[in-house]
């Protein structure tokens, strides 16, 4: 019996490098994507979405405390990059973070679909998925 995944390629982006090894365990043990694409670089991940537009992740795992450029910061440089891309896009946040106001700027994105406090569960995939399942 062969398992299919939910989404052939995600992106994690996230500066902490603990935070992406387990991400990335609970993702593969969820067999949530074929492919794992970890960035501890946001402008790495911006690199790579805005020089191939065509092939985007299924879903992107966006931590929102990073230096250099943060979350909000990573979403806008999308937008700006391009519409289509960014509409395309669909933005899991993963953070740390449990501000109100930090929430509600994240669902101000259209393109969030989740927003997960850390640390990523089975259970929190679970959810997603149901979540997703429920609106395709």
């Amino acid at each position: 019996m062969s398992v299919v995944s939910s989404f052939q390629t995600v992106f994690l982006v996230d500066d902490n490098e603990v935070d992406l090894f387990v991400q990335k365990r609970f993702i593969e043990m969820k067999q949530f994507a074929g492919t794992i694409v970890t960035f501890s670089s946001p402008s790495k991940a911006l690199e790579a979405l805005t020089s191939n537009p065509g092939h985007i992740p299924g879903i992107l795992f966006l931590d929102l405390n990073m230096p250099m450029l943060n979350g909000f910061e990573f979403l806008e440089r999308v937008r700006e990059s391009s519409q289509d891309l960014f509409n395309r896009l669909r933005v899991v946040v993963l953070t740390s973070s449990n501000s109100q106001m930090d929430r509600e700027r994240a669902f101000s994105f259209s393109n969030v679909i989740r927003f997960i406090p850390k640390p990523l569960t089975a259970q929190g995939l679970d959810e997603l998925l149901n979540n997703l399942d429920r609106k395709n």
